[in-house]
């Protein structure tokens, strides 16, 4: 081997860059970790909009069904109902019967 290289190795392997190598390295490893926590904290920062979105939408839909169930149980609905489709009528008085 050249005795450049072997300079070089042994200035390498002594402790002093060694530390400064692993310390490198763990900076590398924590650029690296805080990027991928931002891009997960991203996606799931979209995901719970997506979600609240969703949530409204069903809540808007759920008021309306509420509105619309009340408009179908209405009394004068019903009542139009009773004499169009099933021609009920009031009973008149004289057909009337009281209990005592």
């Amino acid at each position: 081997m050249p005795v450049i290289v072997q300079q070089l190795m042994r200035w390498f392997f002594s402790p002093r860059p060694m530390a400064g190598s692993f310390l490198c390295g763990l900076l590398v490893v924590s650029s690296l970790g805080v990027a991928y926590s931002s891009h997960q904290t991203r996606n799931m920062y979209r995901d719970l909009q997506q979600l609240e979105k969703d949530h409204d939408d069903l809540e808007h839909e759920y008021e309306k069904l509420l509105l619309e169930h009340s408009a179908w149980a209405d009394y004068t609905r019903l009542n139009e109902l009773a004499q169009d489709k099933l021609q009920m009528t009031a009973p008149e008085t004289s057909e009337m019967v009281v209990l005592r």
